[in-house]
């Protein structure tokens, strides 16, 4: 069996910037609550559970005055103000591209701008951007959805979440173009450098392999991304969240491709690549 290492693969810097922030509050000593996930990936949430960290869905679970960490994927002014409202201290683990859409979704907003929002419905970054103008911001996943944008507003412009199948997103943004072709676009583009690359990577492995295993959580936007891409390209694709989770078919091929989706730690990558090996 011939094995192909993908590259650029692992962690992007949002997500060591996030998991640094927590170690820090670790070395600190300091009891440290995650609202959700601090990144999406199943072993890192298992190793900081086993460290003390505590994950909640909601604010209500934290007692006041506690340190409450938000992850990579932002949250909405409306948790902020629950934070504040119960005495929590802030760590703010939130991507720096995230808080860029964020600020995009304000500016757009105060400048009487309708927003249209490409991304994914129960994501916490979506519900995290979207709150930011409730009123203003129309969420939209796929074509079809775009029936339901309000007609009649003076400008339009279209923001994305930032982990989002590349060119699904381009074929999206070219249908809204042709209701309005004045549809303004952020200056610089949402989907982050790292989703971009990483599917860039695969689609190309795609092509002379015959079948790629994606390390990473299925909640894990960017790493289901990567799925999609190398099945778009024609070649099997497995996303698994580590080596055991593999079908007993997988030996079968003889040229496979192995990367991972962007919080997903190395180590899980070495372990496939010594499993697929023996």
């Amino acid at each position: 069996m011939k094995i192909e290492l993908i590259t650029p693969r692992g962690f992007c810097r949002g997500v060591q910037n996030a998991l640094d922030l927590l170690d820090k509050a670790l070395a600190q000593g300091l009891q440290p609550y995650v609202l959700n996930e601090i990144v999406h990936n199943k072993t890192i949430i298992a190793a900081y559970q086993q460290k003390g960290v505590i994950f909640v869905k909601d604010l209500q679970s934290v007692p006041p005055h506690s340190y409450i960490v938000f992850s990579a994927h932002g949250v909405s002014p409306g948790t902020r103000s629950q934070a504040a409202a119960r005495k929590l201290k802030i760590l703010d683990a939130t991507c720096p591209l995230v808080k860029k859409v964020h600020q995009e979704a304000v500016a757009y907003t105060r400048q009487g701008t309708h927003i249209i929002y490409i991304g994914h419905q129960k994501h916490e970054e979506a519900a995290g951007v979207c709150g930011e103008a409730p009123q203003n911001i129309t969420l939209i996943e796929k074509a079809s959805d775009i029936a339901l944008i309000p007609r009649g507003q003076k400008q339009y412009a279209v923001l994305t979440q930032t982990t989002l199948n590349v060119k699904e997103t381009a074929r999206l943004i070219a249908e809204l173009k042709k209701i309005w072709p004045h549809l303004r676009e952020p200056d610089k583009k949402d989907i982050c450098h790292a989703t971009t690359v990483r599917q860039e990577a695969v689609q190309k492995a795609a092509a002379q392999v015959e079948a790629i295993i994606i390390i990473g959580s299925q909640n894990s936007s960017n790493s289901a991304r990567l799925q999609e891409t190398a099945a778009a390209a024609g070649c099997r694709a497995y996303l698994v969240d580590n080596y055991r989770e593999l079908p007993p078919e997988i030996k079968q091929y003889q040229r496979i491709g192995l990367t991972s989706g962007a919080s997903a730690p190395e180590y899980l990558v070495q372990e496939c690549l010594e499993f697929l090996q023996t």
